[in-house]
């Protein structure tokens, strides 16, 4: 006999997981108050066929024990042995016809045989066709008093609204993993086996809130009476907890010759698509959560869209034949995803050539009215390739302007001048604009933050604590210098305060 056969609850007391269900149905059934049609809906596993069970055991008991079946009487004893003729259950999806309905309705006008009641239980009855549902609805509404249904359904939405509003519907949810161990711990300590609590836990975990599935893992992995943690993981292809908050660490830092070494390491264990793909959600989830702690420097936002990006590949593991690929391309795509190409909307007409001081270097940008591109190159001019003959014509007139000593030196002066009061022209968008592209979460913080600029210091003012301390983070100041560097020049000092003085200099009112 199977696990989940063996200890399939028998009374309200034995129910996993669904307490408010199993309350409210003793409290009615006590008082006297019993439906004529019920209708249970939930995912798999969750108990609703054995709630069906248990209901029908009850309304026909002989001696209630604080309103559970007593187990001994002759009506318990007859149900418990499958000879309760009062009791038909019927598969819904085998016995979909018109022609079944018809003839259960039939038999339902007889009296019962031993019983208070005759007990009809349809499961998956979302599988019968519209005719059978056209069928039973009479007599779902108005049953003889003596014949209370009991449908079970894992796609309520598939059950017609006019059978839905003629029955008692009990929602089930999905069991708790915590609920899920603490059952298996019982069931192993019963068949003395020896099990291993994190291997518990990952049973617990691949069911996805179905018990009976819970129970049939267990029994699937007790090897001569023992349930290691390493065999579990091995036959159901999962991967370690520390591999996994590895590949987690390396999509935030945007490591790629690390990740490169990672899917190595993936192929050769041969990973299970879907148990992967839960991992990572399941520990994307976790990095979620212990933000909003502050345990780690990343924040919320940059988890969430790495989730988001995991999340739209899961849907499509049925619609790709290789699995590894969509692995590999969706870890690939995770840890390049900061990488922006260059806008190439941008068309300025009015401008032929201009000249951009970055550091030390000097960029060369070309917009051309018809073309489409933005070409970019430093220290050199870049010409457009959409028309070769229309490049070679432009060839000498480009070369002059480039070369004209008047316009160079117009250029370089600028540049110094720039260089040598690089505060002048101080602009905070166009930091934030600048670091978005290199740290597009450090741009949340500094939004958040007031500032302050004299020369080349900047004082960066914050009202909440946790903005103050990711932004006060060394790495954090050192990019920021390092890009007023790139953008005006100069050496900057970056300091970062904790407070809440109104003033202006908001950086929220300027976006």
């Amino acid at each position: 006999m199977s696990l989940y056969t063996k200890y399939r609850p028998r009374d309200w007391d034995s129910v996993i997981g669904q307490d408010a269900i199993s309350t409210v149905l003793r409290t009615s059934l006590v008082q006297g108050r019993v439906g004529h049609a019920y209708i249970l809906t939930g995912s798999r596993g969750t108990g609703k066929t054995t709630t069906a069970r248990i209901l029908a055991k009850w309304v026909n008991c002989l001696d209630l024990q604080n309103g559970n079946p007593c187990h001994i009487c002759a009506h318990c004893v007859a149900f418990d042995d499958g000879n309760m003729l009062d009791c038909i259950e019927i598969d819904g999806a085998s016995n979909n016809g018109v022609e079944n309905v018809r003839d259960l309705i039939e038999k339902a006008r007889f009296e019962p045989n031993i019983g208070a009641y005759k007990i009809y239980i349809i499961d998956e009855v979302h599988m019968l066709s519209t005719g059978a549902f056209n069928a039973l609805l009479k007599t779902l509404e108005e049953p003889p008093k003596h014949v209370k249904f009991i449908l079970a359904t894992t796609e309520i939405e598939k059950v017609p609204e006019t059978i839905r509003s003629r029955s008692l519907r009990f929602d089930f949810k999905k069991i708790s993993e915590a609920d899920i161990v603490k059952r298996l711990e019982y069931v192993c300590e019963q068949e003395w086996i020896n099990a291993e609590k994190e291997a518990l836990q990952i049973i617990a975990r691949a069911a996805r809130g179905a018990l009976r599935d819970a129970l049939t893992l267990t029994e699937q992995n007790a090897v001569n009476g023992d349930i290691s943690t390493e065999y579990v993981r091995s036959t159901l292809s999962l991967i370690e907890d520390s591999l996994i908050e590895e590949i987690i660490s390396t999509i935030v830092q945007n490591d790629k010759e690390k990740m490169i070494a990672i899917l190595d390491i993936l192929r050769s264990r041969h990973a299970e698509v879907r148990g992967l793909f839960d991992q990572i959600l399941y520990g994307l989830r976790d990095a979620m959560m212990a933000s909003f702690q502050w345990k780690n420097t990343t924040s919320f936002v940059e988890y969430s869209d790495i989730f988001a990006l995991f999340e739209s590949a899961y849907g499509r593991i049925k619609s790709i034949p290789d699995g590894w690929l969509l692995i590999e391309i969706t870890l690939l795509r995770a840890v390049a995803r900061g990488e922006k190409a260059v806008n190439n909307s941008i068309s300025l007409w009015w401008v032929e050539w201009t000249q951009r001081g970055l550091g030390e270097g000097t960029v060369w940008v070309r917009w051309k009215k018809d073309t489409k591109n933005i070409q970019i190159s430093e220290g050199k001019e870049i010409r457009s390739t959409r028309d070769d003959k229309t490049t070679e014509k432009q060839k000498s007139t480009d070369t002059k302007k480039i070369e004209d000593p008047e316009i160079n030196s117009e250029w370089q002066a600028k540049k110094e001048e720039k260089a040598e009061t690089p505060s002048s022209t101080f602009n905070y968008i166009r930091l934030l604009e600048a670091i978005k592209n290199t740290k597009a979460t450090l741009v949340l913080d500094l939004k958040t933050a007031r500032f302050e600029q004299s020369d080349t210091n900047l004082t960066l003012i914050f009202s909440k604590w946790w903005h103050h301390t990711r932004a006060n983070n060394p790495a954090m100041r050192t990019l920021i210098s390092e890009t007023l560097e790139t953008l005006y020049g100069g050496t900057w000092n970056i300091l970062c305060r904790l407070e809440w003085t109104p003033g202006a200099n908001i950086a929220d009112e300027i976006f």
